[in-house]
């Protein structure tokens, strides 16, 4: 697919009050996913294993500092990531 007009830059705003529950729990209505993406700081109760171990996790961190501090704890659920901030 080509994105001629996609955005290059996008700007995203958090609030707080990270909860994963509600969406581990929709991983296991929902069976067929193959794969999820959570961006993350990371910096939320660590969530029970979902039954559903079909459907792979990707944690993406915001930071790497966020990533070393918080992938430990969250590894055991899936595979952890961070973004490179580039240099301008």
């Amino acid at each position: 697919m080509t994105f001629r007009r996609a955005r290059r830059e996008v700007q995203l705003t958090g609030r707080g009050g990270t909860d994963f529950g509600p969406v581990l729990a929709y991983l296991e209505e929902h069976r067929d996913y193959d794969g999820l993406i959570i961006y993350t700081d990371g910096y939320a109760p660590c969530p029970a294993p979902p039954q559903n171990r079909r459907t792979c996790i990707l944690w993406l961190f915001v930071s790497e500092a966020h990533y070393r501090s918080c992938d430990p704890k969250l590894e055991h659920l899936g595979q952890g990531a961070y973004l490179k901030r580039s240099a301008r």
